[in-house]
């Protein structure tokens, strides 16, 4: 870098050097691969929360033009919801062969967020569509599978119920 007579980078050098620094930048991006390894570019889903909302949900995700994505994994407090879930789910024509939750990836019970979120790799996408005690022992859970979220706002009813992080 040319330095100017009283030691200082000129406007020239500095926007010069800085373009150089962008398109290096911008480069990176591409050539950098994605957080799904072997070439493999599906998102995979896993939704908890079965009802109305979470099946919207997880069609609108599925529908996204493009993305190549797939439900794994479905969860929900009440086991009776998951049947009726899935079902819905694979019978709409144009996500249904998205659909790939086999029986043994359908989870009921309080801790069934768990065994849902189990099933995804790092950089996947959570769905949470639950009532609003919930949200955040299941946020945090996905933070610690460092997953991506997707849920309705907000996290808790008040900021203590939020502090669930020692």
């Amino acid at each position: 870098m040319n330095l100017n007579a009283d030691g200082r980078i000129s406007r020239r050098e500095f926007a010069k050097h800085t373009g150089r620094l962008a398109a290096v930048s911008a480069l990176a991006g591409v050539a950098i691969p994605s957080v799904h390894a072997q070439g493999d570019s599906t998102i995979r889903l896993a939704l908890v929360g079965c009802g109305g909302r979470g099946c919207g949900a997880a069609l609108d995700a599925l529908r996204v033009p493009n993305v190549p994505s797939k439900l794994v994994a479905i969860a929900d407090a009440f086991g009776d919801k998951l049947e009726g879930a899935h079902k819905q789910l694979s019978e709409d024509g144009g996500v249904g062969k998205r659909v790939e939750v086999p029986p043994e990836r359908r989870f009921g019970g309080y801790d069934a967020y768990k065994q849902a979120l189990d099933c995804l790799k790092p950089g996947d996408v959570a769905i949470f569509a639950t009532p609003l005690a919930f949200r955040a022992p299941h946020f945090a859970y996905a933070i610690e599978k460092r997953l991506n979220v997707f849920m309705e706002k907000p996290l808790s009813a008040d900021g203590a119920a939020s502090r669930i992080w020692p």
